[in-house]
């Protein structure tokens, strides 16, 4: 039976800053100008969300939500009226998320440099990414997209999000173990097809804590099609 007490730890996977980012990309907001009564609700939704999931997120999480109720407080206060223009309460959060994406922006460009032997070749061999057109393309997506996407199928199949395993006889390793045999057939399945509700929402919730583990464990990648938005699953 799945413990009751049973959770995933976020910080294995993102940050708070990470969040941020996520929310920031996915509303299409400009970090210089971030509406932050929105921004505060989207984070503080979040937490939400991966609480009812039982996923548990460090304390910076809950850091980064009490600032953001600080900056929007102190957005919502009458001016000072003082001589001197006063500085932007938003500045806060937007530099240091403006030098977090610039740091990750050459974290990732450094690891993107080709390494003799892993990204070249001699004799002018080929890159089998090359032959790739624009419909094969995927993406590589972190945890709050797939919670996101996870969110998405309890709100269509399940209007109550509480789950009661009292009933539920398998553990999460158990249920690991059950989809590695998955994969060793399939070795990329549909996350679609993984949460399939024909078993109840007791096994949903159990398989997706048990595709978090094995994303832990990097038994999984997890990638987004660029164009039809499939998320599909593949065993490493």
């Amino acid at each position: 039976m799945l413990d009751e007490n049973y959770s995933i730890k976020l910080t294995i996977f993102e940050g708070p800053m990470d969040l941020l980012v996520y929310l920031v990309k996915k509303h299409d907001m400009d970090i210089a100008d971030i509406p932050i009564s929105k921004i505060t609700e989207q984070y503080l939704q979040y937490l939400d969300m991966m609480t009812l999931m039982n996923i548990d997120f460090a304390g910076d999480f809950l850091y980064m939500a009490a600032t953001l109720a600080h900056i929007k407080s102190r957005t919502l206060l009458p001016s000072q009226g003082d001589d001197g223009e006063e500085e932007d309460p938003r500045l806060e959060i937007a530099r240091p998320l403006m030098e977090y994406l610039r740091l990750k922006s050459a974290a990732v460009y450094l690891g993107g440099l080709d390494m003799f032997g892993r990204d070249t070749f001699e004799g002018g061999m080929l890159d089998k990414q090359d032959s790739k057109t624009e419909d094969d393309l995927e993406i590589s997506i972190g945890l709050f997209e797939l919670a996101e996407a996870f969110g998405q199928i309890m709100d269509r199949q399940y209007r109550d999000h509480t789950v009661d395993f009292s009933t539920n006889t398998m553990s999460v390793k158990e249920r690991i173990l059950e989809l590695i045999s998955i994969f060793e057939i399939h070795p990329g399945i549909s996350f679609l097809k993984l949460m399939d509700n024909h078993h109840g929402k007791p096994m949903v919730v159990l398989t997706f804590l048990a595709i978090l583990e094995m994303a832990k464990m990097n038994l999984i990648e997890i990638k987004q099609h660029i164009q039809n938005g499939m998320i599909t699953l593949y065993y490493v």
